[in-house]
């Protein structure tokens, strides 16, 4: 037995919210519960997800921005590389076969998991030498280096991103978070600077995936009257939440989520 259509905006405001606390697109979300619990075709699940996106990032980008969550030069880095990554994903995935990309993105969202826990270590031992007075000396001294490696990362994990959407018909939510988090942004900083980067991600999606199936217009709006009322809602209910237990859940919790993505790719 499956829901009706009539239901989607009550599920797309539960996805909204869980995008504007969480970080993300939610592609991967939309796909599996379209496809799921409404009996909607794969080829215009995924089309229905990107059209989706849009709007829902857009709103909740807006939002994080007003509530100062959005760092705009990292997300500009990350965007410059995911539009990229989209245009080449769009020509890769007509030689490569599926079977092959995820078996890719599996690693990928591998090394990610693993990097994201190194990422934790090191801000952990941070803490501690500030905390002992020792954080200056260690900043001075490794300034330049760490300027050069946070390009090389925006730049790399946006492309990853990119590439993920164009092969995938995904946002490429994983890269982005997981790039977001070890650059050294606070949680609600990964969560509002992603939805930014997403909605240019998702855009350059449509176009490059709009031979992917038939849109059903009338789902979209169903569907995006939901997300775009919870992305709206998100930011305002974030600001209840103490920012210092949402960090200690955020990290652990998206580690798993990586390693739960990660797995999926290999099935």
């Amino acid at each position: 037995m499956h829901l009706s259509i009539y239901l989607l905006p009550i599920a797309g405001l539960i996805i909204g919210l869980l995008i504007s606390f969480m970080g993300g697109g939610g592609g991967i979300f939309y796909v599996g519960m379209l496809t799921g619990l409404f009996a909607i075709p794969m080829d215009q699940a995924v089309s229905i997800s990107l059209a989706t996106i849009i709007p829902t990032t857009l709103a909740a980008s807006i939002s994080h921005y007003k509530a100062g969550n959005v760092k705009l030069k990292v997300g500009i880095l990350l965007i410059a590389s995911g539009m990229a990554g989209v245009i080449a994903g769009s020509y890769l995935v007509a030689i490569i076969p599926m079977k092959v990309l995820k078996i890719i993105f599996g690693i990928f969202l591998l090394v990610m998991g693993a990097g994201m826990v190194i990422s934790q270590r090191k801000k952990r031992t941070k803490e501690i030498l500030s905390e002992k007075g020792q954080m200056e000396e260690l900043d001075s001294n490794e300034t330049k280096p760490h300027f050069k490696l946070f390009v090389v990362k925006g730049l790399v994990f946006g492309l990853l991103g990119g590439l993920m959407s164009g092969m995938l018909g995904v946002t490429g939510t994983p890269p982005i978070l997981a790039g977001l988090y070890s650059l050294g942004l606070s949680s609600l900083e990964v969560v509002g600077t992603s939805v930014m980067v997403l909605f240019f991600i998702a855009v350059t999606g449509v176009i490059t995936h709009s031979a992917l199936g038939a849109m059903n217009w009338l789902l979209v709006i169903l569907l995006a009257s939901g997300t775009i009322t919870g992305a709206i809602l998100g930011p305002v209910f974030g600001k209840l939440i103490n920012k210092n237990a949402l960090d200690k859940f955020y990290g652990p919790f998206f580690v798993v989520f990586i390693i739960l993505m990660a797995v999926s790719m290999f099935l």
